[in-house]
């Protein structure tokens, strides 16, 4: 049985060595397989896949991408993988954030990309704050990010509520809770509390000092929640809670939200801009007379939008050669070119805050009329800044904000207390 499990591991071994082996071919082209999970199913896969195919399609002759598909769950931890066994692939696309801060950046295991940047004059299309963010102390850039941001805001149905002349970037939430009426917010507890930590998210940016303690704490997570913005707008999400979250919303987790809202027992729903294709056609997930004809996008009351930039994309192991270094680079720069880029929000919404787009870009994103109104709602004094869960450990964004907010809609928690809960907690999770 030991020599049948240590064949097992040999093989396994063996086959991540060769998964990502490159080689030219007789012709002299520069084959790579890349390790991926945006193929098959995967919303990703949408943009992703066309777009290797048109990388092949102009390097025919001179570079060929072969992709391996690999699950979401499994890619970070495949990667890690092949990092300890020295066989990255030519090109990794982020990876696991706590391995690549502690183990990746500080052993130098990756090509520095500030001369990339620098020759083919990048920062004209890369959104400053990525850029910061993947820079290290030596000045190296680790990785280059798509510089394409989707800011979060929420839908409602048009047919449920009427703002009249107003959109939610004119309306506090107070006002825009006044014209609900009857009608309800698809609040969750259950899971991360991802459409509650939305609406929380934005009621903090609009508290004094509230923006910029979101835009301080991605990195470096907030230990102390007992600050007057947090506990103003956990008061304020109490209430609404309290008197707009449906019936469910108590153990709901994102499907229920979603369905609340496509069967019109909730009038509203905070998400991002891939939620847009559950209103295009029934898919099966309409009841109760929902049509999605009627929903219209916006941003957040006080004219949120919710973005976290922060974060690592495409990066070059230090290990590859100098060939496949190649690949990686063309690829990177391939992606960043006007067309990519628009093909990208057309596929997946967002902006590309430097990018003038082209006329047949407009034209195109124009056809669908929700995502084009809902990416467009932001306007230049939208406050755009990350969402509560990006400050919160892991720990507390992922279950315990989730797990304490029964309590905080009961009253058995005030906001206080709920606020010192969440302080006791990360204080925890630093002394593991």
């Amino acid at each position: 049985m030991k020599k049948f499990l240590k064949s097992v591991s040999l093989f396994l071994i063996l086959a991540l060595l060769l998964s990502c082996v490159s080689f030219a071919s007789a012709d002299g082209v520069i084959e790579v397989t890349l390790p991926t999970y945006k193929t098959g199913e995967n919303v990703g896969a949408i943009f992703f896949e066309p777009l290797v195919e048109r990388f092949n399609a102009a390097y025919e002759g001179k570079y060929h991408i072969t992709l391996e598909e690999l699950t979401q769950d499994m890619y970070s931890d495949k990667i890690k993988q092949l990092g300890a066994a020295n066989a990255l692939p030519f090109l990794v696309e982020g990876g696991d954030s706590e391995w690549i801060k502690q183990v990746v950046i500080p052993n130098d295991m990756f090509v520095d990309l500030s001369g990339l940047i620098a020759d083919n004059n990048l920062m004209d299309i890369l959104i400053d704050s990525q850029v910061a963010y993947n820079t290290t102390e030596d000045g190296k850039v680790f990785s280059i990010c798509v510089p394409v941001t989707r800011p979060m805001g929420l839908y409602y149905n048009g047919a449920m509520i009427d703002l009249g002349d107003k959109t939610c970037a004119d309306l506090s939430w107070d006002e825009f809770a006044a014209l609900l009426g009857e009608n309800k917010i698809a609040f969750m507890t259950g899971e991360n509390a991802w459409t509650t930590q939305l609406v929380l998210g934005s009621l903090i940016a609009v508290e004094e000092g509230g923006a910029e303690l979101l835009s301080t704490h991605t990195i470096d997570k907030l230990m102390d929640y007992n600050q007057p913005c947090i506990i103003n707008a956990v008061a304020k999400l109490q209430k609404l809670m309290q008197d707009y979250g449906t019936s469910n919303q108590v153990g709901a987790v994102y499907a229920d939200a979603a369905n609340a809202f496509m069967s019109k027992n909730a009038a509203v729903i905070a998400n991002g801009s891939w939620m847009v294709g559950d209103f295009l056609e029934d898919g099966g997930k309409w009841s109760n007379g929902f049509d999605g004809a009627t929903v219209r996008g916006d941003v957040l009351p006080g004219n949120v939008a919710l973005a976290n930039n922060d974060g690592y994309q495409y990066w070059i192991p230090a290990s590859v050669s100098a060939e496949q270094q190649e690949v990686g680079k063309a690829f990177i720069l391939f992606t960043l070119q006007p067309e990519n880029l628009e093909a990208y929000m057309l596929a997946e919404g967002g902006v590309a805050p430097k990018l003038t787009p082209s006329e047949e870009y407009v034209a195109a994103a124009s056809e669908n009329k929700l995502l084009y109104e809902y990416v467009n709602a932001v306007n230049a004094d939208t406050i755009i800044v990350p969402n509560a869960g990006d400050i919160m450990t892991s720990s507390i964004g992922n279950t315990e904000f989730g797990n304490l907010l029964p309590l905080l809609i009961s009253g058995q928690l005030t906001p206080e207390a709920f606020c010192q809960q969440l302080t006791a907690l990360a204080q925890e999770t630093a002394l593991d």
